[in-house]
C-alpha cells in the first residue's frame, strides 16, 4: 500500500499538479477529480487535509507528491549551480575568475577558467562534458527510473514539462553511462560493515528465462554490501556473492543469516572451513531471528522491476541492479534508519547525496 501511494504521489508531481503556495504549505490536486488539498510542514512532519491522511495518519499520496516535487525542484536547482561561478583552485576565490574558453580532452569539451588574480587557467570537471547542456534531462532521467518510471515515460516527461525530446534509448544510453562512472567511484570506497550479514536470493527475468539475483545485507545498517545474477541457484554462486561480500568489506561477519536453502550452508562451510569460525544462521518464519530485513529489500527492488518487467540482457539487468544499489544506498531514505541513507548509517558520507553530487565525487576522484 506504501509503494502504491508513492507511485501515484510520483505520477501526481511529474504532471504538475503540485503549487507551491509558501515554503511549507502546497495545493496538490487530486488526479483526474477536481479536489485541491493542502499539504502543510507542522511540527516536523508533513499533514494533509485529504480523507485517506486524516483517517490513517500516515503518508497519502499528495505528500508523496510534495516530496517528489522538493526532489525534482532539488535537481534543477543543483544543475543551474555547474553554470554558477567557479573558484579559483589556487586561491580560493571567484570574484576575478572568467570563463575562458573550451578545451578538448577524452571525455569531450571542458569549460576552461582563468583566475586573473592568479593568472592562472584551469577547469572543473562536472561530468556532463560533451554532453550539449544536457545535464538537467539526464540527472532527472536517473533519478525517475530508480524511483519507479519506465524509460518512455520518462522520455514523455521530458517533453511535456521541460520541452526535450529525446528518446527512450538515448535516456537508457546516459543511465548505462552514469552508472557506471558512478559504480567505479563507489567500488573504491571502503567499508566495515556490523558482524552480523543478511543473505539471499530472488527470481528476475533476463531474455525470458528465469535468473537468480543474490545480495548480502548489513543487518545495522540496512547497507547492499555485495550482489550479483547468475543462471543457476547453486553452492558455486553462493560462494561468489561470499567473496564479493568480504572484498567490499574492511571485516569479516561472525554471523550470515540466511534461509535453510543447502546452497548457503556449503558455501559458507568451504568459505570459511580453515579461518575464524563463523556462526550460520538458517532462519525460519517462525524463529526470533528471521530474514526479513532481506527480504524486505528485494520486496522493494521487486515493486521497482515491475517496471521494468524482466531485462533484455545480462548487460542490461546489472546495469539495473549496479544502479539500483547505489540508489537503495545513498540517495533513498529509510524509514527504519530515521531517514538517513544506510550510507549514513555506515558512515560513509555526512549526508544524503544525489545523483549529481555522486556523479561530481566520481569525476573528481584523484586517483
Amino acid at each position: 500500500m506504501v509503494r502504491k501511494r508513492e507511485n501515484k504521489g510520483l505520477e501526481l508531481a511529474i504532471k504538475g499538479n503540485v503549487r507551491q503556495l509558501s515554503s511549507k504549505e502546497f495545493e496538490v490536486a487530486s488526479g483526474n477529480s477536481c479536489n485541491v488539498y493542502k499539504v502543510r510542514w507542522e511540527r516536523k512532519r508533513w499533514t494533509c487535509t485529504c480523507p485517506d491522511f486524516l483517517r490513517s495518519h500516515r503518508k497519502c499520496k499528495h505528500i508523496y507528491a510534495v516530496c517528489y516535487f522538493l526532489t525534482l525542484r532539488d535537481v534543477q536547482a543543483g544543475v543551474r549551480k555547474l553554470g554558477d561561478k567557479q573558484k579559483c583552485p589556487y586561491c580560493e576565490k571567484s570574484d576575478m575568475v572568467i570563463k575562458n574558453g573550451y578545451s578538448e580532452s577524452r571525455s569531450g569539451l571542458q569549460q576552461r577558467y582563468y583566475c586573473k588574480r592568479c593568472k592562472r587557467g584551469f577547469t572543473i570537471a562536472t561530468g556532463f562534458e560533451g554532453m550539449h547542456g544536457q545535464a538537467l534531462a539526464i540527472l532527472l532521467s536517473l533519478d525517475l527510473y530508480y524511483r519507479g518510471l519506465s524509460l518512455r515515460q520518462i522520455s514523455e516527461h521530458l517533453k511535456a514539462v521541460y520541452g526535450i525530446t529525446v528518446s527512450h534509448g538515448t535516456i537508457y544510453g546516459w543511465i548505462k553511462r552514469y552508472v557506471a562512472i558512478v559504480n567505479q567511484y563507489i567500488s573504491r570506497i571502503g567499508m566495515k560493515a556490523s558482524d552480523r550479514w543478511h543473505a539471499d536470493d530472488t527470481v528476475v527475468r533476463v531474455k525470458g528465462k528465469h535468473f537468480r539475483l543474490w545480495g548480502i545485507l548489513d543487518n545495522e545498517t540496512r547497507f547492499l554490501i555485495a550482489s550479483h545474477i547468475s543462471a543457476k541457484r547453486d553452492a558455486k554462486e553462493a560462494h561468489m556473492l561470499l567473496e564479493k561480500g568480504l572484498q567490499k568489506s574492511k571485516n569479516k561477519p561472525l554471523e550470515i543469516v540466511t534461509d535453510s536453502a543447502p546452497e548457503y550452508a556449503k558455501a559458507i562451510s568451504e568459505r570459511f572451513r580453515n579461518s575464524d569460525p563463523l556462526i550460520h544462521v538458517q532462519a525460519a518464519i517462525s524463529t526470533p531471528l528471521s530474514n526479513n530485513k532481506m527480504e524486505r529489500f528485494f520486496r522493494t527492488l521487486k515493486q521497482r522491476y515491475k517496471t521494468v518487467n524482466g531485462f533484455y540482457s545480462h548487460e542490461n539487468a546489472m546495469t539495473f541492479i549496479e544502479g539500483f544499489r547505489t540508489y537503495y544506498n545513498f540517495v533513498r531514505g529509510h524509514r527504519s534508519l530515521n531517514g538517513l541513507t544506510p550510507a549514513q548509517a555506515l558512515g560513509l558520507v555526512d549526508k544524503k547525496l544525489s545523483w549529481l553530487d555522486l556523479i561530481n565525487k566520481s569525476v573528481n576522484v584523484k586517483g
